[in-house]
């Protein structure tokens, strides 16, 4: 039997594949969980197929765990009635086996602010989505200061790279100018934005599970310079030396085709964040913890590459 040493990835979405690949790269002994026991990963990772909302499979994937990473990545309809089961589950089989807990979140939970996203911003939701994470992230910490489990957060606004083909900078933005076709986008692109290199993201994730001090905090991983949309569209397409057309969907758009289309149904309520700026303040993190972040050209690039290479 391997000793407690294991760090244990739930998730095998974009992120949960990013997170899997950079704690291989540390030398880390790494499982992947998913619902299918079937993933991208590498073929010395073992891909566990468990129901994290039964709690004794929950407990058995643990047994060997140093750290769980909680990137579970599910359909928005799914969010209320599923996501606050597996939160509980990871924090009752956590608790029992002493695994760290560290938590891979979006900044839904603080619902539309007038100023940077910080840590200390009391959570606004204006919506299902949002209320469900600002309870998962609530549950989680409340877990901590009553001494049950060791845990962190660690939040990223949109991530874009390998694997992260539904992102906002994703498939409709890379692979469509590859294909010559308009980029999609939503809401207005000439807002200044916080977007993350999801290998970023990944990485800074993987710190707070090795750092104590990250215990029992919220942390933003850093993020490269805010830009607006539209100026990252055109730094992706003079990489792939294509000049974009454009296909946009307002607030209009998205009410009208929410009425058919289920995406963009569930997308309404988090229409602010495309409509206003929205920028990540990461400076608590690099006071904490060294971080070189990726520059939004040195991410473009690779993954340009990897859009490229798909293709072949």
């Amino acid at each position: 039997m391997l000793s407690k040493n294991e760090h244990v990835v739930v998730g095998t979405g974009p992120l949960g594949l990013a997170l899997i690949n950079e704690l291989l790269k540390q030398g880390k002994s790494v499982k992947a969980v998913n619902r299918s026991g079937k993933a991208f990963v590498p073929k010395s990772v073992p891909c566990i197929k468990s129901d994290i909302t039964d709690l004794e499979n929950t407990r058995n994937i643990l047994k060997n765990a140093s750290v769980i990473y909680n990137a579970t990545g599910l359909p928005y309809r799914e969010w209320p009635t599923v996501l606050p089961i597996i939160m509980n589950n990871l924090i009752q089989a956590s608790s029992e086996n002493d695994v760290k807990l560290v938590y891979a979140d979006n900044l839904y939970a603080y619902g539309p602010q007038k100023e940077p996203f910080h840590e200390n911003m009391a959570y606004q939701p204006v919506g299902e989505k949002t209320r469900v994470r600002a309870q998962l992230a609530t549950t989680l910490m409340d877990a901590v200061k009553q001494g049950k489990l060791r845990a962190t957060i660690g939040r990223g606004s949109d991530f874009y790279g390998p694997y992260a083909l539904n992102a906002m900078l994703g498939q409709r933005v890379f692979l469509h100018l590859l294909e010559g076709k308009a980029v999609e986008l939503i809401g207005n692109p000439d807002t200044l934005h916080s977007h993350i290199f999801i290998k970023d993201f990944a990485r800074g994730l993987t710190i707070l599970g090795d750092e104590d001090q990250a215990v029992g905090e919220v942390w933003h991983i850093p993020h490269a310079a805010p830009m607006t949309t539209r100026q990252l569209v055109e730094q992706i397409s003079s990489r792939l030396s294509k000049v974009p057309k454009y296909r946009i969907a307002n607030k209009f758009i998205v009410n009208v085709t929410g009425l058919f289309n289920p995406f963009m149904r569930d997308f309404k309520e988090l229409m602010y964040q495309q409509d206003q700026n929205f920028i990540v303040d990461s400076s608590k993190f690099n006071n904490h913890f060294a971080f070189d972040t990726t520059s939004h050209e040195q991410a473009i690039k690779e993954t340009s590459d990897w859009y490229i290479k798909q293709q072949k």
